[in-house]
């Protein structure tokens, strides 16, 4: 198994659901939003083909044999997240990609709706509890909006970072950072702008069992 490889049986299983093809290009591609695309999403539900993706990696990953799908039971005492539900909402329905192979860390995807249907945001999170790596899309405006191509690929390098062992996160007293060799995002106190400046060195530390603060971090799946 490799990453071209895993993709390619992504792409496979996506394009088996009709919903796949409903992919549409960015509306503003050489202009700014009209001030009333700010309040508005005139077609929430071609935010699905987001479950649509998140179903195949899912499908793909268990097939695979290198993950094993479990439902998540939603309760007021639910502990699947470290921190609570993300963003403060409960999903709708959520289930746990569990890693077979060992020291790997689980991906729980999470379903919950807007301006009508039921699952067409998709948060992925990570380890055990989890911590949300990624909400899409982070707004459904039609302003926001840029297309379907860029949420996708947003949707899958979270999961890929995940599964090819990619992926650290740490929380330190002032500040939350999380990342992958392509990047990473930080959050910190008001009293703590400076911490950004070594959050390169905080991930690495996590990444290599240095690190003193909460991390997570897992191996490959394969």
């Amino acid at each position: 198994m490799d990453q071209d490889t895993l993709r390619a049986a992504v792409d496979a299983a996506f394009e088996q659901d009709p919903t796949s093809i409903a992919a549409w290009p960015d509306p503003h591609p050489d202009h700014e939003p009209a001030p009333e695309e700010y309040s508005r999403c005139l077609d929430p539900t071609k935010y699905r083909i987001l479950t649509v993706r998140a179903d195949a990696w899912a499908r793909v990953l268990t097939d695979a044999g290198l993950a094993t799908l479990e439902p998540i039971d939603l309760t007021p005492t639910d502990d699947t997240w470290r921190d609570g539900s993300p963003s403060g909402i409960a999903p709708l329905r959520a289930h746990r990609l569990r890693p077979h192979q060992q020291s790997a860390i689980p991906v729980v995807l999470s379903f919950r709706g807007f301006d009508g249907p039921d699952d067409n945001i998709v948060t992925i999170s990570a380890g055990e509890p989890a911590v949300p790596l990624a909400t899409v899309p982070t707004c459904g405006c039609d302003a926001c909006d840029d297309g379907s191509e860029h949420l996708l690929t947003e949707l899958d390098e979270h999961i890929l970072g995940v599964v090819t062992g990619d992926f650290v996160h740490v929380s330190t007293p002032r500040l939350t950072a999380f990342g992958t060799s392509h990047g990473w995002e930080a959050n910190a106190s008001d009293d703590d702008s400076d911490g950004l400046g070594q959050v390169e060195q905080l991930l690495e530390d996590a990444r290599t069992g240095r690190s003193p603060h909460r991390v997570v971090h897992g191996a490959r799946w394969w």
